[in-house]
């Protein structure tokens, strides 16, 4: 029995230079034209590609209709945009042409400008007012006065006449003097002096009730920004209190003697149980 022997010339490899090696390279170039053909049909608008938007992207919002140009503003732009268009006129003629339109055209489209902008410089004028009468939470106030957060002396600006103010109201029962050197006493609260000055009075508010006008007579360790610390001499009541959000009026010096109601020992039943 014959055994056929196997040319190795059947299993030799290839050599390097046929066409084999070369059909990446025909893909890639396949590739880049195929892309290059796309852009180019989707640029020209041969192709329009489907629209993304939603569904209901089809119905038209109107613009907000804002502070519109002067008509004649508006031809001047244009017509200096079509003078610097003319690329085929010599320079010194574009030039001098857009010199002479640069003139006129600036002015009124500076008036236009300040005709648009004027609105929103006056409501700028109305926020140091709105900013004026936010203060320092008192956990904010603390945590300036440990370090926490950087101090900031705006969040401590003294209270206006007749400006309210957002405050948070607690009560304490302290008996002895306050800060002033009297003794504690119905119709004084103790407040943050930086903001509600001592020997002051203020109009206090717990949401629409009006609770009556105290005078600030004293501080506390934690009566810290915006609160203000009423005395009462129930520390039950006091401490079932708790903490409310209210609002402060300064009330100007000219009206502080007008009798108040804030010296009533009863002026806190039906508030502690709240």
């Amino acid at each position: 029995m014959k055994i056929g022997r196997i040319s190795r010339r059947a299993f030799a490899p290839r050599p390097a230079g046929d066409g084999t090696s070369c059909r990446p390279r025909v893909e890639v170039v396949r590739t880049i034209v195929a892309v290059t053909l796309a852009v180019a049909l989707v640029g020209t608008g041969a192709i329009a590609l489907p629209s993304l938007a939603p569904v209901g992207a089809g119905i038209e919002i109107p613009p907000r209709k804002g502070p519109q140009l002067e008509p004649e503003a508006i031809a001047d732009i244009e017509r200096m945009r079509e003078t610097a268009g003319m690329l085929g006129v010599p320079l010194a003629a574009t030039v001098a042409d857009m010199a002479k339109a640069l003139p006129s055209a600036a002015a009124r489209v500076a008036k236009a400008t300040t005709a648009v902008t004027r609105p929103i410089a006056d409501g700028m004028d109305v926020f140091p007012s709105a900013a004026s009468l936010i203060r320092a939470t008192a956990h904010e106030a603390i945590k300036m006065k440990r370090g926490i957060i950087p101090l900031m002396p705006s969040k401590f600006a003294p209270a206006r006449n007749g400006i309210t103010i957002p405050v948070s109201l607690t009560q304490y029962c302290v008996q002895g003097e306050t800060r002033r050197g009297r003794q504690t006493r119905h119709g004084i609260l103790a407040a943050d002096p930086r903001i509600f000055p001592l020997a002051r009075y203020v109009e206090v508010f717990l949401g629409q009730e009006y609770l009556g006008r105290y005078l600030v007579d004293d501080t506390g360790g934690n009566v810290l920004g915006a609160t203000l610390d009423i005395w009462n001499p129930d520390c039950k009541e006091a401490a079932r209190f708790g903490r409310h959000w209210g609002s402060a009026v300064l009330v100007a010096r000219e009206v502080e003697q007008v009798p108040n109601d804030s010296l009533m020992p009863t002026r806190w039943d039906g508030l502690a149980k709240r």
